[in-house]
C-alpha cells in the first residue's frame, strides 16, 4: 500500500496540472493568517502582526519551495521546468540557436556516417555464424610473416584439409569466369570454383535446392552449378524452374543444382556462381606445390584457439617442407581472423578518418563552448540575481547544463540527415578495398553512438558556462551595469585557450589533409611506363572446351586481331593477357641456365605477360635493348623472351642478358628460352615500384583469356560495340568483358587514394572554417566589449593604426600559440598516416611550411577585419555606447 500510495503522489504531483501549487498557495497563506491571528491576540497592529507571522515562516516563497524538494517526483518536475525555460531561452536567440544546432550538425553527423561505417566494416560480426570462428589461411617465408604472404598450392591445401586438428572444415576457393551461352546474349560471367560444403561452413542454406557437396566435388562427377541471386532474376527470371535444368557455360551443359542466398559477398562481392573445385582443376594440377592460386578459409572447432591453429598449421607446413623439398615452395602460414582479413587494407585509412571527424567534433564543441561563455557573461546579472532570490549552484549549473544538452540534442537530430547525406557521398567514392559485408545504415547501433555522442558534446561544452557561472561574484555583477567594464582576465584567458585549441586541431587536420593530397598528386603524376590516352581495353575469354588445341587459339586471336585491325577509326591493336593496373597477375619461377637453380625455399617468381608483336608500341612501352617480337616468332621457331628493365637489373647487374637462356616452369613444356629484348619497366600497382616481368609471345605460348588493346580516337562506347560485332563474326557465342578506356583504369586505381583524399581534406576544410569562425568571434566580442576604451583613446588623438595592430597583433598571437602546439602533435600524429603516403615523408616540410601560411593568413584575415571594424566606429558614438 506504500508503495501505491508513492507511486500515486508521483503521478498527481506530475499531471495535477497546477492543482497541487494552488493548494499549497491556499495552504501557506492560511497557515500565515493563522500565524497573525495569534499576533493580533498578543496585541499586535494587524500590519506588524502579518509581517511577524511571514518573518517567522521564514518566507512564503522559500516554504512554497521547501515543499516542493519533497515532493514525490519533485526532481522530475524540476527538470520538465529547467527543460522549459531552456527551450524559452533557445527559442528566444534564435541566431544563436540556428548557428550552435548546425555548427554541432556537422560535427556529430560528420562523426555519425564515418562511425556507421568503421561499424559495418570493422565493429559488426559479419553475417554468417559464429564468425569469429572462422579464419583465413595463407603461405608464407616465416611464421606470421605478412610481408611474405601468397596464395596457397592445390597440393599443400589438401594435406592441410586432412592432417589439421583444429579445424571442423577447411574449403579453397579459384577466382575463375565462364562465358553463359545458349540463353540470349552471350555474357561473360565471374565465378568462383570452390570446395563442397562452403555454405555450411558460413552457416547459410541455398535460398533455394541445395548446395555442391562431396559427390559434386570430384574429378569427372557431373558438371553442377549454383546461381547467385542477382544472375537468377537478371537472366532468369527468378523461375524456380530453374533447379534441375541446364545452362551452357562455354559448350559444357552445367545442371543448375541451387539458388545462392540473396546478398551473399562470399568469397567477394560480385559472384555470378559458384562450380566444384575438384571438378573443375585438373587432377594432376590439384597436387602441384610450386603454383600458388587458391585463397583457403576455415572454421575452428569449438574447442580451438587461434594461437593453437596457427602452432598447428606452421608445424604442418614444415612437415610438407621436408616431405617435398623438391617442389614444395611453401615454408610457413599465415592464420588470420576472417574480418579482420577482409578488411585489414582499409582498416589505417577508416581509423585516421574516425580520428579526424572526432577532432572536427572537438574543434565544434570549443566553437560552442566560447559561445556559451559569451552568451553567459551576457547573462551573468539574470544568473547572479537568481543566485541573490536562492537558487542553489547546483540548480543553476544543471540549468545551463540542461540548455547545452537541448542544443546538442537537436544538433544531433539535424546531425543525422547530415549523417546521410555524407554517408552518401563516402559511399560514392567507396574503394573496392571497402568491403561491405554488413550493410551500412542508421541501426539501433548507430543511433545509441549519436545519442551517446550528443549527450557527451552537451556535458563537455555545457560545463564551461556552469563553472564560470557558480564561481562569478554576484556583488560585481549586480553592481557593473556598463557592457565597457569587462568579464574578468580569466574569462578573456579561457577564450583565448579555446581558441588556440582550435587552431591547433585544425593544424593537426590540414596536415593530414596536405600530406594526403601531396601523396595524391604524386601518384597522378608518377610514371607508370606506359600511356594511357586514346586506349580502349576489351577483355577476350575463350573456353578450353570449345577451343582445346593450341594452333586454334592462335588462329582465332590472329582472326580477330586482323578484323579489329581492320575497323574504321582504329590506328593499333594489341593484346596481353592482364593488363598493368588491373589487380590481377599471374607469376612463375625460373632458373638461369649455366647457373645453379634456385632452391625451393628461395625461388624468384618474376611476373608473367603473354603478348602480341604490336603490344609493346601500341601502349608506347619503349625497347631498350634487343629486338620486339614479331613475325619470327612462330611456334614452330626457337622460344624467344622478352624481360624488363628490372629484371634485366635484378638478375644481371653487371652483365647483359641477351642471349641468356631461361628455364621456365610453365606448362609441360619446359624447352628453355632465349631473351631477345629488354623493355622498360610498367607498373602493376600505381603505388609501389615495377616488379621484375616476363613477356611471352601468344604464339608461342598460346593463352585463352586476351585483352585487347585499341588505339583509337573514336567514341570508346561506339568502338566497343563494333567490335563486339566483329568478335561475333567469328564465335557468335564470344561474350566482351572488362570493356573500359586506361585512362578509366588508372582513375580506377586512384580510388583508394581519392577516397581518404578527399574525406581528410573536407574535414579540414570545414576545420578551418570553425577555427577561423572561433577566432573571428573572440576578437570581435573582444573589441565589442572595448568599444568604449577605444572611443575615449580616439577621442584623445589616437591614429587608427594604434588602434589597429594591438588587436591584429593579439589575434596573431592566439594563432601563431596553435599553430606551435599544432606543429608539435602532427609532427607526432602524421607518423600513424605512414601506410596512406606516397613519396611523401609524415614531417614533409613544403607541408609543414605551406599550412603554416595559410592558417596564419586565415588568422589575419578574421582578426583584421573586427580591428578594422573598430577603427571606423565615431568617438561620440563609442563614448556613449552601454
Amino acid at each position: 500500500m506504500r508503495t501505491l500510495s508513492r507511486v500515486t503522489s508521483f503521478l498527481r504531483n506530475i499531471f495535477s496540472d497546477g492543482g497541487n501549487d494552488r493548494d499549497l498557495h491556499d495552504e501557506v497563506h492560511a497557515f500565515v493568517e493563522l500565524l497573525a491571528e495569534e499576533k493580533l491576540r498578543e496585541g499586535m497592529t494587524p500590519e506588524d502582526a502579518r509581517r511577524a507571522a511571514r518573518m517567522e515562516l521564514g518566507g512564503i516563497e522559500q516554504v512554497k519551495e521547501d515543499v516542493r524538494e519533497v515532493r514525490a517526483g519533485a526532481w522530475l518536475d524540476s527538470v520538465l521546468q529547467d527543460l522549459r525555460f531552456g527551450i524559452r531561452m533557445l527559442r528566444k536567440n534564435p541566431g544563436f540557436t540556428c548557428i550552435a544546432v548546425l555548427t554541432l550538425a556537422l560535427g556529430i553527423g560528420a562523426n555519425t556516417a564515418i562511425f556507421s561505417v568503421v561499424d559495418a566494416v570493422l565493429l559488426r560480426p559479419l553475417p554468417y555464424y559464429q564468425p569469429d570462428r572462422l579464419v583465413t589461411i595463407s603461405e608464407s617465408s616465416s611464421p606470421n610473416d605478412l610481408a611474405t604472404r601468397q596464395a596457397v598450392a592445390p597440393g599443400n591445401y589438401l594435406d592441410w584439409r586432412d592432417e589439421n586438428r583444429v579445424f571442423t572444415q577447411v574449403v579453397a576457393v579459384d577466382s575463375i569466369g565462364f562465358s553463359l551461352t545458349g540463353a540470349g546474349r552471350p555474357e561473360r560471367l565471374v565465378a568462383a570454383a570452390i570446395s563442397a560444403n562452403a555454405l555450411g561452413m558460413l552457416g547459410l542454406r541455398p535460398e533455394l535446392g541445395r548446395e555442391i557437396d562431396a559427390s559434386d566435388d570430384r574429378p569427372n562427377a557431373s558438371p553442377v552449378v549454383l546461381l547467385s541471386d542477382a544472375l537468377w532474376r537478371r537472366r532468369f527470371n527468378a523461375s524456380d524452374d530453374i533447379l534441375g535444368k541446364t545452362i551452357h557455360l562455354g559448350t559444357i551443359p552445367y545442371t543448375v543444382i541451387g539458388i545462392l542466398p540473396a546478398g551473399l559477398k562470399f568469397p567477394q562481392e560480385e559472384v555470378d556462381l559458384w562450380v566444384p573445385l575438384e571438378r573443375h582443376i585438373v587432377p594432376k594440377e590439384m597436387h602441384w606445390r610450386n603454383s600458388h592460386y587458391l585463397d583457403v578459409y576455415a572454421r575452428l572447432k569449438p574447442d580451438a584457439t587461434l594461437s593453437q591453429a596457427r602452432d598447428q598449421m606452421n608445424f604442418i607446413a614444415v612437415w610438407l617442407k621436408k616431405t617435398y623439398s623438391d617442389s614444395n615452395s611453401g615454408a610457413a602460414t599465415i592464420v588470420l581472423p576472417l574480418q579482420r582479413d577482409l578488411a585489414n587494407g582499409i582498416r589505417p585509412a577508416l581509423l585516421a578518418l574516425l580520428a579526424a571527424v572526432g577532432l572536427v567534433l572537438l574543434l565544434a564543441c570549443s566553437n560552442i563552448a566560447n559561445l556559451l561563455v559569451v552568451r553567459a557573461m551576457r547573462r551573468e546579472k539574470e544568473l547572479s540575481v537568481r543566485v541573490a532570490l536562492g537558487a542553489g549552484n547546483l540548480r543553476l549549473a544543471r540549468q545551463l547544463v540542461t540548455e547545452s544538452l537541448l542544443l546538442s540534442f537537436v544538433g544531433g537530430l539535424v546531425g543525422l540527415f547530415v549523417a546521410g547525406w555524407v554517408r552518401q557521398a563516402l559511399l560514392a567514392l567507396r574503394p573496392e578495398s571497402l568491403p561491405l559485408y554488413n550493410p551500412v545504415r542508421t541501426d539501433f547501433r548507430v543511433l545509441l553512438f549519436t545519442l551517446i555522442v550528443s549527450a557527451l558534446t552537451g556535458i563537455l561544452f555545457g560545463l564551461v558556462p556552469a563553472f564560470r557561472a557558480l564561481h562569478a561574484d554576484v556583488n560585481l555583477a549586480l553592481k557593473n551595469s556598463s557592457r565597457g567594464v569587462t568579464s574578468g582576465f580569466s574569462a578573456h584567458r579561457f577564450r583565448d585557450l579555446l581558441v588556440a585549441g582550435e587552431i591547433a586541431i585544425s593544424f593537426i587536420l590540414l596536415i593530414g589533409a596536405g600530406l594526403l593530397i601531396r601523396s595524391f598528386l604524386h601518384l597522378r603524376s608518377a610514371d607508370l611506363g606506359f600511356r594511357t590516352d586514346h586506349i580502349l581495353t576489351v577483355r577476350v575469354s575463350i573456353p578450353e572446351d570449345k577451343y582445346p588445341q593450341d594452333a586454334q587459339v592462335v588462329t582465332f586471336y590472329s582472326r580477330l586481331l586482323d578484323q579489329v585491325r581492320s575497323l574504321p577509326g582504329v590506328e593499333a591493336v594489341g593484346m596481353v593477357s592482364f593488363l598493368p593496373l588491373d589487380g590481377h597477375d599471374f607469376d612463375n619461377s625460373f632458373d638461369i641456365l649455366g647457373r645453379a637453380p634456385f632452391p625451393p625455399a628461395d625461388r624468384e617468381y618474376p611476373l608473367v605477360r603473354f603478348v602480341d608483336s604490336r603490344y609493346f608500341s601500341v601502349l608506347g612501352i619503349p625497347l631498350l635493348r634487343g629486338r620486339a617480337f614479331d613475325d619470327r616468332d612462330r611456334a614452330s621457331a626457337p622460344r624467344a623472351l622478352i624481360i624488363s628493365d628490372s629484371m634485366a637489373r635484378r638478375y644481371w647487374p653487371h652483365g647483359n642478358p641477351l642471349g641468356e637462356h631461361l628455364k621456365v616452369y610453365l606448362g609441360l613444356d619446359q624447352s628453355p628460352w632465349e631473351i631477345v629484348g629488354i623493355v622498360r619497366d610498367v607498373r602493376t600497382d600505381i603505388a609501389a615500384d615495377p616488379e621484375p616481368m616476363m613477356y611471352f609471345p601468344y604464339s608461342q605460348m598460346p593463352y585463352r583469356f586476351m585483352v585487347l588493346t585499341v588505339r583509337t580516337r573514336a567514341d570508346a562506347k561506339a568502338m566497343a560495340e563494333t567490335i563486339r560485332v566483329a568478335t561475333n563474326s567469328i564465335d557468335p557465342d564470344q561474350p566482351l568483358s572488362q570493356v573500359r578506356t586506361l585512362d578509366q583504369l588508372t582513375a580506377a586505381s586512384l580510388v583508394p587514394w581519392r577516397f581518404s583524399t578527399t574525406l581528410f581534406g573536407a574535414f579540414a576544410a570545414l576545420a578551418l572554417l570553425l577555427a577561423s569562425a572561433g577566432v573571428y568571434g573572440v576578437i570581435s566580442y573582444t573589441t565589442d566589449q572595448r568599444t568604449m576604451e577605444i572611443g575615449i583613446r580616439m577621442a584623445l588623438g589616437a591614429q587608427p593604426r594604434d588602434v589597429l595592430w594591438p588587436i591584429v597583433y593579439r589575434g596573431l598571437g592566439l594563432c601563431l600559440a596553435g599553430i606551435v602546439t599544432g606543429l608539435l602533435a602532427a609532427s607526432y600524429l602524421s607518423r600513424f598516416l605512414i601506410t596512406q603516403l606516397y613519396e611523401i615523408a609524415p614531417t614533409d616540410a613544403p607541408t609543414f611550411a605551406g599550412i603554416t601560411v595559410l592558417l596564419v593568413t586565415v588568422g589575419f584575415a578574421a582578426t583584421y577585419i573586427p580591428a578594422r571594424r573598430a577603427t571606423r566606429v565615431d568617438p561620440m558614438i563609442a563614448l556613449r555606447y552601454d
